[in-house]
């Protein structure tokens, strides 16, 4: 697709009375010159024919057209009509950024680093460009936010082909695979920067990054390790490897979970309910952590407080398989049936065909005689019909109590009907000529529910089990740059 600001081109002759004197630049009369139309003209008018236009239009061509046959021309050009362009293209790219001007800055951006390839102009174009991501993120365009961090690093990867081992790009590089959480590609690019890097306070900041980009990526492996040896269990060796985790992550909840994991397998009760505490301590607060206290608390003997816990985490999780099973298990080992069977219809309703709620089914109905029978569906009933049923009814029975008797004159030898203006709604009393028949008029009785469960893996014997998620979601170090980079990488601006 045409970029918008090349539609706006049009060439021309050179005139006759065209004139550029600097050094040895030479107008060729068969090269057309560019010129940029203004914002919604579609064809040229004399008053357009000038040589900022004409500068203008070899500037677009410049920024988004390097492949244009006459670039170096038009190139020699402008530096021949104004020897300091690219300085104050890039002063004034700069205003525009700061401005939130993006686009008209991108293309200024564009036009010095062709016009005067440097390090310098391809770091200010990459800014740019993070800046750029950052506002769209901000108005949360994420397709854009991407694109544009996708520019950066494009840019920041073609200035090494330029350049090749530049210390300044290695930098930035090292700092956008931080950001972005690729730490071996940061480690990499540090690593390489700091072999042709000079003395000075950017090469302390980087040693200082690289130095904790190494802890991140020692304390993924430890993490990973620790994950692993619980899988296979071998809990002492994950609670070595989470250690050394734990150890450049206090902060972090997701270790103190995996260590309180590896503890409860050990049977090392108290020392993972302290680890599970440290979690919620640390503002995280899930179906597993207050799973595992429950297990903790089941095996000190303390049963109505684990009940308590998988009740918290039915709560925060209504759909979780794990705490619903589990608590249909503790109830019905309670012989608490009515809880049980609460907790296993809404189990059932979740999975109706997972094994453990069916094998628990089957023991609540053994225990019970009582049959749990076909899915429970709930039906929404409409308040406003609710309401205006209860109107008809109310009018029926104002009319029951108002029309107490009815005095019809009837012709001997017909029947007299009498209807009795009594509390007992429900009954209607008919008499005939020869006795007292009665109609009757069933009651029906609705059941209520109200009960509530949590599921176990078959690990502890005796006891239901708990599944987890191996949850890896730890910190990444983030390089940061700049006033306004929010969260990004931003770089510094050079002057050209």
């Amino acid at each position: 697709m045409e970029n918008h600001e090349l539609s706006r081109i049009r060439y021309i002759r050179v005139p006759q009375n065209l004139k550029v004197t600097e050094g040895s630049f030479k107008i060729d009369p068969e090269i057309r010159l560019p010129i940029q139309l203004k914002e919604g003209k579609k064809n040229l008018d004399e008053e357009d024919l000038t040589i900022e236009a004409i500068v203008a239009g070899m500037l677009t061509l410049i920024a988004y057209d390097e492949l244009n046959k006459d670039i170096d021309y038009y190139k020699a050009f402008v530096k021949a009509v104004e020897p300091e362009i690219a300085q104050n293209l890039n002063t004034a790219a700069i205003a525009k950024q700061e401005a939130k001007d993006f686009d008209f800055a991108e293309e200024l951006f564009l036009a010095v680093y062709h016009l005067e390839p440097q390090s310098a102009s391809c770091i200010n174009l990459a800014t740019l460009y993070s800046y750029m991501s950052v506002n769209a993120d901000e108005k949360g365009e994420d397709d854009k936010a991407d694109e544009y961090l996708a520019k950066a690093k494009a840019t920041l990867l073609d200035g090494l082909r330029r350049f090749g081992e530049n210390e300044w790009i290695l930098a930035e590089l090292a700092s956008f695979e931080g950001f972005l959480g690729n730490l071996e590609e940061a480690k990499d690019y540090a690593e390489r920067y700091l072999k042709v890097a000079s003395e000075g306070k950017r090469k302390e900041e980087i040693k200082s990054f690289l130095k904790e980009v190494n802890a991140h990526i020692e304390s993924d492996t430890a993490f990973k390790e620790a994950y692993d040896y619980v899988m296979l269990d071998m809990p002492e060796k994950a609670i070595s490897s989470i250690d050394r985790f734990i150890e450049n992550n206090q902060k972090i909840w997701n270790g103190y979970f995996i260590k309180a994991w590896a503890l409860r397998k050990a049977q090392r009760y108290e020392e993972a309910k302290e680890c599970l505490l440290k979690c919620i301590a640390l503002g995280e607060s899930n179906t597993d952590i207050y799973n595992e206290l429950s297990i903790c608390e089941l095996e000190g003997g303390n049963r109505e407080l684990a009940k308590n816990y998988l009740n918290t985490a039915a709560d925060l999780d209504e759909t979780n398989l794990t705490a619903l099973s589990n608590l249909a298990y503790l109830h019905l080992e309670d012989k608490e049936f009515d809880d049980a069977r609460y907790y296993l219809e809404k189990a059932r309703n979740i999975a109706n065909d997972d094994e453990i709620i069916k094998n628990l089914i089957a023991t609540y109905e053994k225990a019970t005689g009582e049959k749990i029978g076909d899915k429970i569906t709930e039906e929404v009933i409409d308040s406003k019909e609710d309401e205006e049923m209860e109107e008809i009814m109310e009018e029926l029975e104002k009319g029951n109590t108002e029309e107490k008797h009815c005095n019809h004159g009837h012709d001997e030898g017909h029947c007299c009907h009498h209807h009795d203006g009594n509390e007992e709604h429900g009954h209607c009393h008919h008499h005939s000529e020869e006795g007292n028949d009665h109609c009757c008029h069933g009651e029906h009785e609705g059941d209520e529910g109200k009960h509530c469960c949590h599921h176990h893996d078959g690990e502890e014997e005796g006891h239901c089990c708990h599944h987890h998620d191996g949850n890896e979601e730890h910190g990444h170090c983030h390089h940061h740059h700049g006033e306004e980079g929010k969260g990004h990488c931003c770089h510094h601006h050079e002057e050209n």
